[in-house]
């Protein structure tokens, strides 16, 4: 599939107008031109519905044959999306292609993506961030997305399988683009299961990664056998810009009675910086990781085999996700639209 974007004359035709009558609506200048309210309600309501955005960069392009490749970073970076980020910049620098990048906030997508496709990019890249409210759900069933998306090829990087509705994934799939990421639900899968055949059964979770879990009837049914569950609340919400290693310590400290007074096998906390707070904080206490009390991260770090505290983690699948993307970018495809990869369990 390439990039399909419709010139101003395309626009003139399918609207019965003139190409100035057109610029005058792009430019804003469409009163001073005398051009009713009427028309200008008719023509935008179609170049919405054509998906058309003009275009920003005719004159530089004409000067510039290279692909150009946007990224569009929604969300905050975190742990292993900046990971990513960073491998694909090693990538972009090694090859021909001129990259646009830009960054959105929670329900400004569509706009960024309308913004990138005004500098004619040839395909986006999407990478959604895990700290968007439920996962960017919201921003992805914007209705008026769906035009946009489905004019120029592009990738959804860090897809969120089996935590949004079915028809978020079948939605996106129809606009032609590929989703690459892992199944949130099913990264908990191993962990679980060890914990089943250990006998190990009393489980102190974060209620965000509980509130994916229980999505899954596969690990609503693990779950299920597991002798106790107590969730806590995710302690970075709205704590982007906080140390995760002062946010595992100020968790520890609220946690620490309900640790102390009743017995658990595991904490699961978001990240393995929140991980080794908690950790340093239980230590300074008396209770000894992982001797008295065992900690799941997530993320594997690289320095993780350096902490003081061993502590289990969840590797996602990064280098098989970016691989696939830049495969894709080289060799591009129509078939196989959901690329899922599997996450592996780290146990100290």
């Amino acid at each position: 599939m390439e990039a399909r974007y419709y010139s101003t004359s395309d626009l003139a035709k399918k609207t019965g107008t003139s190409r100035q009558v057109i610029s005058a609506i792009i430019n804003e200048n469409w009163k001073e031109k005398r051009i009713s309210q009427a028309t200008y309600d008719r023509i935008t309501r179609e170049m919405h519905d054509m998906g058309f955005v003009p275009n920003r960069t005719a004159i530089s392009l004409k000067k510039n044959k290279k692909d150009r490749i946007g990224i569009l970073c929604h969300g905050p970076l975190y742990s292993h999306t900046s990971t990513a980020l960073e491998k694909l910049n090693h990538y972009f620098l090694n090859s021909q292609k001129s990259v646009q990048i830009h960054m959105s906030n929670q329900g400004e997508l569509c706009k960024a993506v309308k913004e990138m496709m005004g500098h004619r990019v040839n395909s986006i890249i999407i990478i959604l961030s895990p700290m968007l409210p439920n996962f960017g759900e919201d921003d992805l069933r914007e209705n008026s997305l769906t035009p946009f998306l489905s004019a120029v090829p592009h990738f959804f990087y860090n897809f969120p399988f089996d935590v949004h509705a079915p028809d978020v994934a079948r939605d996106l799939l129809q606009c032609g683009g590929h989703l690459i990421g892992f199944s949130r639900p099913d990264a908990y899968v191993p962990f679980i299961k060890r914990l089943l055949l250990s006998e190990q059964g009393r489980l102190l979770i974060d209620e965000k990664i509980y509130s994916f879990i229980e999505k899954s009837t596969k690990t609503q049914n693990l779950l299920s056998k597991l002798n106790k569950v107590v969730t806590y609340p995710n302690p970075q919400g709205g704590k982007l810009r906080e140390n995760p290693f002062l946010l595992g310590r100020k968790l520890a400290h609220e946690l620490f009675p309900q640790i102390k007074s009743s017995k658990f096998d595991y904490l699961v906390t978001f990240s393995d910086g929140i991980a080794q707070g908690v950790a340093h904080y239980l230590d300074e206490q008396g209770i000894a990781v992982p001797d008295a009390l065992r900690i799941l991260g997530f993320d594997k770090i690289d320095s993780i085999k350096f902490l003081k505290f061993p502590t289990s983690t969840i590797e996602v699948p990064v280098n098989e996700m970016t691989d696939k993307l830049i495969h894709l970018i080289e060799k591009p495809s129509v078939d196989n639209f959901e690329h899922i990869y599997l996450t592996k369990l780290h146990s100290a």
